[in-house]
């Protein structure tokens, strides 16, 4: 298995808060630190809709931008549609971005890191490895 770790949205977004999880930060911070973190363009997407105003937009994507992107594939599109198929037949809802998300994952042997219980049951449910502090 790969020691990459595609960062998810929810992650990112409980790192920028000031009195929030600090085992996360920590962990971020350390993967970040030893270059092992990833995204993808959804990713980005979603957390530069979030900016406040263009000056931390611009900031925001230039950091993001630097680190290694991982795209969405024609065997991610299958793994995806594979994916979203076999959970619903379960009973299990997941939002579309989160099974993109753990497609891509699944596709290029990568970790995810989240903070968020659709990414915990998808990763479990496709055998991605999920790293949260839930």
């Amino acid at each position: 298995m790969s020691d990459k770790v595609l960062v998810d949205t929810s992650a990112w977004i409980v790192s920028f808060k000031e009195s929030d999880n600090q085992k996360l930060k920590n962990y971020l911070r350390e993967a970040l630190n030893s270059d092992r973190v990833v995204t993808t363009n959804i990713i980005i997407l979603e957390l530069l809709q979030g900016c406040k105003d263009k000056k931390e937009y611009e900031t925001l994507k230039s950091r993001l931008e630097v680190l290694p992107l991982y795209g969405l594939t024609g065997n991610t599109w299958s793994i995806a549609y594979e994916m979203g198929f076999l959970l619903r037949r379960k009973g299990i809802t997941i939002p579309t971005v989160d099974i993109m998300i753990a497609s891509i994952a699944k596709e290029n042997t990568l970790s995810v890191f989240h903070y968020d219980n659709h990414l915990k049951v998808i990763c479990r449910e496709i055998g991605v490895k999920a790293i949260d502090f839930l």
